[in-house]
């Protein structure tokens, strides 16, 4: 495997280990503790990193195959909100096991990028210019973001 990629699964890895040992035996009342993202709780931003990466890998799988992805911040918000929606009665067994399977989807889907993919280019709607390397990379940047916060909220 190339060494650019094996980063990339790796620092995913990391990022995603970090997540589920910050989580591992939380209590009822420490879930709902309130987060920095207005109106997230500590469980709505595990619930939030269980259902993103799939927004991502479709935006890669999107952009290597020619297309374009229009989504920008507006659009982000809204799928945030529905995602966290529909999950809130989820019990937190349910949402870890969504944020484990999300991550084996994600290793497999970067684990088959090539060379020649990291180095494409394309537009970002908010970030501008990018490679698909950086755009791959924003899922460990993502989850330890997160994290922070989580730890924050936590006290941790």
């Amino acid at each position: 495997m190339n060494d650019r990629i094996q980063r990339l699964q790796n620092e995913t890895a990391a990022a995603r280990a970090e997540v589920l040992a910050l989580i591992a035996g939380l209590k009822p009342a420490q879930l709902e503790l309130p987060t920095s993202n207005d109106g997230w709780s500590v469980k709505d931003t595990l619930t939030h990193l269980s259902s993103i990466e799939a927004r991502v890998r479709l935006m890669l799988q999107r952009v290597l195959s020619g297309g374009v992805w229009t989504g920008d911040q507006i659009d982000l918000d809204a799928y945030n909100a529905r995602c966290i929606s529909e999950r809130r009665t989820w019990k937190v067994d349910a949402i870890v096991a969504e944020f484990e399977k999300t991550g084996a989807e994600t290793a497999d889907a970067i684990g088959r990028l090539t060379p020649n993919d990291l180095d494409r280019e394309w537009t970002h709607p908010v970030q501008g210019r990018m490679t698909i390397e950086r755009t791959a990379g924003i899922i460990a940047r993502h989850l330890r973001a997160h994290t922070e916060e989580l730890r924050a909220a936590l006290g941790t």
